[in-house]
């Protein structure tokens, strides 16, 4: 164990999210990093998936991207640069994403050691699902000695700051793989990607069979002593619309200002005993007096709480996950404001909404909905 991670136990809470949008994944990395820097606190093993997204790393370029903007835009997929080291990466569904959140103060500053660390982790988790993978020098991550040569199964990024690590790993169970045809992955040419599926077929794992198996050996590997952690609250978002003149129309709606001062649709969370059908049609009833035909989006996700925009008092870290809805209302509906909630409202298209839109829940929200009304 000495040489592939730690030896000397360290408390930690390991938080399995599910889904999370990429933007909130990197505010969620900078408020755990706040949260452990000053060593009292466990550090935060984040499991979790995200959306399509390209992430440039500090030596990387636009032109390792060989798709332009538009391309990108069509197919549901996101461009961001980071600080981690390394060039571009893809993340996306069907691929397990772990961000350790760790404090390497205190005897245990040495980077190479969380890194070989998480390889061994992503090595043992393959050979779980009879997948012999090894490292490659030179070569962050875990490789596969394939037909078609070496190929990259897990990928690895850390950024290092006073010694409080971010970023991380991504581990392929089963992602679209043409989407890596579009980069130069990592900066190499002469290399391929591959998954689990790629790899075992029908006898690949879950995604979640692979996590469980991920978050074990990282528990092992990197020596952690995990604490309890508590279960996210939970919400709903519902989007309501109408047919309008000129096109769909998507309800918006101004937060007073001790409710945030920003446009959002309707929203709210579960109420002990309630389902999120259930929280949707008491929130839609509530905040805007309407009634209508909900169906659900296919989309949840997972966010940090931020306790300064919220009005939460300061305490252990918060994260909710919210399930998204629609609603049809009758183009001649009445809308009946919650005024102790929002100040005013609007009908507008998907852009003007998206762009009113806070959040980036919201947002993807708005896209969905355009994808599923499309004709």
């Amino acid at each position: 164990m000495a040489e592939t991670g730690f030896t000397e136990p360290r408390p930690a809470q390991i938080r399995r999210l599910g889904h999370v949008l990429y933007t909130a994944g990197l505010r969620m990395q900078k408020a755990m990093a706040e949260y452990v820097k000053d060593g009292t606190q466990p550090d935060q093993i984040l499991v979790l998936e995200h959306n399509p997204v390209f992430t440039l790393g500090r030596n990387a370029t636009r032109q390792d991207i060989h798709v332009n903007d538009a391309f990108l835009a069509d197919r549901g997929v996101e461009v961001h640069e980071t600080d981690r080291g390394g060039q571009v990466t893809y993340h996306g569904p069907g691929q397990i994403v772990v961000y350790p959140i760790c404090n390497l103060k205190g005897g245990r500053e040495d980077v190479g050691r969380l890194v070989r660390g998480l390889e061994e982790a992503m090595i043992r988790c393959a050979a779980d699902f009879g997948v012999t993978a090894d490292r490659l020098p030179g070569f962050p991550g875990v490789w596969v000695e394939t037909p078609r040569g070496l190929e990259k199964l897990g990928a690895l990024g850390i950024h290092l700051n006073r010694w409080i690590a971010t970023h991380g790993i991504a581990f392929n169970v089963a992602p679209d793989l043409a989407h890596f045809r579009w980069i130069t992955p990592c900066g190499i040419t002469d290399k391929g990607v591959c998954s689990l599926s790629s790899l075992l077929g029908d006898a690949a794992p879950t995604w979640d069979q692979a996590a469980d198996s991920l978050q074990g050996h990282i528990a092992q590997t990197l020596c952690l002593d995990l604490q309890p952690v508590p279960a996210p609250s939970r919400s709903i978002s519902a989007l309501t619309w109408r047919r309008g003149p000129s096109g769909h129309e998507i309800l918006v709606m101004l937060r007073n200002p001790d409710q945030g001062l920003w446009w959002s649709s309707v929203t709210g969370m579960l109420e002990p005993g309630e389902s999120p059908e259930e929280a949707a049609h008491r929130e839609l009833l509530e905040e805007t007096g309407l009634r209508g035909t909900l169906s659900p989006m296919n989309l949840a996700h997972s966010f940090w709480m931020d306790p300064s925009i919220l009005g939460l008092p300061a305490g252990p870290p918060r994260f909710n996950t919210e399930t998204c809805f629609h609603m049809e209302v009758d183009p001649g509906a009445e809308v009946s404001l919650a005024l102790d909630e929002h100040s005013e409202y609007r009908w507008c298209g998907f852009e003007e909404a998206r762009d009113l839109m806070m959040w980036e829940g919201s947002k993807a929200a708005v896209l969905r909905l355009r994808k599923l009304l499309a004709p």
